[in-house]
């Protein structure tokens, strides 16, 4: 599997080209999931995303789209995100010029009982905001601790997908550890240790050991998706010693 793929961050309007491409689908066995980079220009038609049995988060990497949900009509710019919890019909509506959005979505379990009481589309809109972040605890940092800004969880209704934004300081990171989860990182300013830029989009299936650092000299902000969730009270991160 190619765990890397390198994304140009901005398109220029001139450049722009309407279309779909998966980008990763299937990590491992623990939960089908896809990320799709899509791309919409001003001619594109109205496009209805809906599943009875998936959930979804739509991120904008740049531009404004307009969607809706029966009368309920949002428009999401750069930075900005909307959940979609399963059985939710909505509708791009369309953009004035040019736009790209990441579109994830992960299938949710059989057994689970029907969403809650529906929020309206505009209360499942957010943006990233630094000034909401706060220490990540979760998993001990090498160096400076991390900073997080949760998106998306099974607090705000979230049965599959944890999605948050990380900022690692120059010299941070984690040494050997293994998921029970897959993630994906989007790097969405700066670089780590492997090299990886603005742009630059990389997967850990479930079980893979990696590590992961900062050893720039400025912070990395990281677009952070977890999928599925572990339950409440269980590890998400366990470390490897490789000499024991």
């Amino acid at each position: 599997m190619r765990y890397i793929q390198k994304l140009e961050p901005h398109i220029d309007a001139d450049d722009a080209t309407e279309g779909r491409t998966c980008l990763f689908d299937s990590l491992s066995a623990t939960r089908p999931w896809r990320i799709d980079d899509v791309r919409l220009t001003a001619t594109t038609s109205p496009i209805v995303l809906h599943s009875s049995n998936a959930e979804r988060l739509i991120y904008m990497l740049q531009g404004a789209v307009s969607f809706k949900e029966g009368s309920d009509v949002i428009r999401l710019e750069a930075k900005e995100f909307l959940f979609v919890p399963r059985s939710r019909a909505i509708v791009i509506l369309g953009t004035d010029g040019s736009a790209r959005l990441f579109d994830i979505t992960a299938l949710v379990s059989r057994d689970l009982p029907p969403p809650g009481t529906a929020k309206a589309l505009s209360a499942l809109k957010s943006r990233i905001d630094e000034n909401a972040f706060s220490v990540h605890t979760a998993h001990a940092a090498e160096g400076k601790a991390f900073y997080t800004q949760t998106l998306v969880d099974r607090k705000m209704g979230s049965e599959s997908i944890k999605a948050f934004v990380s900022l690692v300081h120059p010299g941070s990171g984690m040494g050997l550890h293994v998921h029970p989860f897959d993630q994906l990182y989007y790097v969405l300013r700066g670089f780590d240790t492997s090299q990886m830029s603005e742009g630059d989009i990389v997967v850990f299936p479930a079980g893979l050991i990696h590590s992961n650092s900062n050893d720039g000299t400025d912070p990395t902000l990281l677009l952070t998706i977890n999928v599925p969730e572990v339950p409440a009270g269980t590890k998400g991160a366990y470390s490897i010693d490789l000499n024991n």
